[in-house]
């Protein structure tokens, strides 16, 4: 291959790779309506505008350094010492760190309890530890001056309303975020405020909504198998009908087109929300509540899906129209799942609570694992429907050493309303360790700039293939654990 020459794909290797590669490189450059639209779903939403996608190579040259820009996001750390080292720990994601600092301060008690209490009230939100949560932030947030802990209060409203959602609790969600517009909303900046905005219309809509119920009778396993783009599936049953649900942890929420909603005869709710893709381009947000949902031995009521038109799920390149997707609050109620890679098992037995071994945590409602590279540990957005994985300008700050003579190259990143050309570089093998294991990630790519990424607060976003010669991977939400291989059969 000569240099300037775009890689293509044969016809067969398009239909199988291409635009799977694509999509997890999609999900990641997506802005959300933050911790609820699905970053996967608008991403599949836009492989069709988007094109065949292709990496352009520049002119073979000696790179003795990697150029990396500033993050967008992140904040100066102040001393470890200080009173806002551990609200630094959490604006910066750190919170295996954090965990750390509680023993630490608890044990030496040089911290008032309104801190404590404060920082292990969101944590436990991060542990999908709702109700804890609840439990201690309800009764600190009056005890928070509204001007000198304004960040706290914040911060505190938020997670309350993320623990209501992950909770059902629709109209508190909606109120503790109205609370939120109300008394802090001017100074926020207008971006973060349409933001917020927007949030709150997704919820009120779904205030008369009823919550969802789950019930396993049993341990199962369920055959995953692939589309013709090459993603996994699971048979799902919905009424009379039954079809194939593409399989997505990174799906905030489930999702289906506009004529599955009309053939399984559900009532399609408009918010008046919107979601603004790579491009800024604005895609409405409707949502419908469906009564009962049943694959395996599981069977879900009141499942919340989001709604888009049939073309926004149109594959015109593979000739293959995505109908429904499989999210995070449908797989999150499940408890354990070992997800192979033509199978999907379901545990119905209790886990263990987190514990110091936990790797996974929660940001609203996108999954996070822990994982280390040479000496650090960071935390990695987690998207089981992505097949390659994508590394912020983070990464390329932080591992500029693995970056040392490697050539730039350039990638095409689809989004809701068009695409962009991005400039990076490619690890074609990354050693990494999770949860003790280790394995090794194929064909990295780290991004050189900033984005409008959901993920640009993290190191990167991990693909579903991360298990490689483990054959499966394990993703227990009760005990919040992520593991290499099946961890039950």
């Amino acid at each position: 291959m000569t240099p300037n020459e775009t890689r293509t794909t044969s016809h067969n290797r398009f239909r199988r790779v291409a635009p799977v590669a694509l999509l997890e490189v999609c999900a990641a450059m997506l802005s959300v309506c933050r911790g609820f639209i699905a970053s996967a779903v608008l991403a599949l939403a836009t492989v069709g505008a988007a094109g065949r996608p292709s990496i352009r190579r520049t002119p073979v040259r000696a790179v003795f350094a990697p150029t990396c820009a500033a993050p967008s996001v992140g904040h100066p750390a102040p001393a470890a010492d200080s009173p806002n080292w551990p609200d630094w720990l959490l604006r910066e994601h750190r919170y295996v760190d954090l965990d750390a600092w509680i023993a630490a301060a608890g044990a030496h008690g040089a911290v008032s309890p309104v801190t404590l209490e404060y920082v292990r009230g969101v944590l436990a939100n991060k542990r999908n530890q709702n109700s804890t949560s609840i439990r201690l932030l309800e009764p600190l947030v009056p005890r928070l001056d509204p001007v000198a802990d304004s960040a706290r209060v914040v911060v505190a409203l938020k997670t309350l309303a993320d623990d209501y959602l992950k909770s059902y609790r629709y109209g508190d969600a909606a109120n503790a975020l109205v609370r939120l517009s109300r008394e802090y909303g001017a100074a926020m900046a207008p971006a973060d405020r349409a933001d917020l905005h927007n949030d709150i219309a997704f919820r009120r809509a779904l205030r008369n909504a009823p919550p969802q119920r789950t019930t396993v009778s049993a341990p199962f396993t369920v055959a995953l198998r692939r589309d013709a783009l090459g993603l996994r599936e699971v048979t799902v049953h919905v009424g009379r009908d039954s079809s194939g649900w593409i399989f997505d942890t990174g799906a905030n929420v489930s999702t289906i087109t506009d004529g599955m909603a009309r053939r399984l005869g559900l009532h399609v709710i408009t918010t008046g929300a919107a979601t603004k893709g790579i491009t800024g381009a604005s895609v409405p947000n409707r949502l419908a509540v469906i009564p009962e949902m049943r694959f395996g031995g599981a069977r879900v009521r009141n499942a919340i899906v989001i709604v888009l038109p049939d073309s926004a799920l149109d594959i015109p390149q593979a000739h293959f129209q995505i109908t429904a997707i499989l999210g995070y609050p449908v797989l999150e109620s499940l408890g354990r799942l070992a997800i192979g890679t033509d199978s999907l098992g379901v545990d119905v037995r209790a886990g263990e609570s987190p514990s110091d071994s936990s790797n996974l945590f929660l940001d609203n409602l996108s999954p996070l694992v822990a994982a280390t590279i040479g000496d650090s540990t960071r935390l990695f957005h987690f998207d089981s429907g992505a097949d390659a994985t994508l590394m912020t300008v983070r990464f390329c700050r932080a591992y500029a050493s693995l970056l040392e003579g490697l050539d730039t190259t350039s990638i095409g990143i689809g989004g809701a309303g068009g695409a962009q050309r991005y400039v990076g570089y490619r690890i074609s093998a990354l050693p990494v360790v999770i949860g003790g294991q280790r394995a090794e990630l194929d064909s990295v790519f780290v991004l050189r700039d900033t984005t409008r990424s959901p993920f640009e607060s993290y190191f990167g976003n991990l693909a579903g293939n991360l298990a490689g010669r483990f054959g499966a991977y394990t993703i227990d939400f009760r005990a919040m654990t992520f593991r290499l291989g099946a961890a039950f059969r």
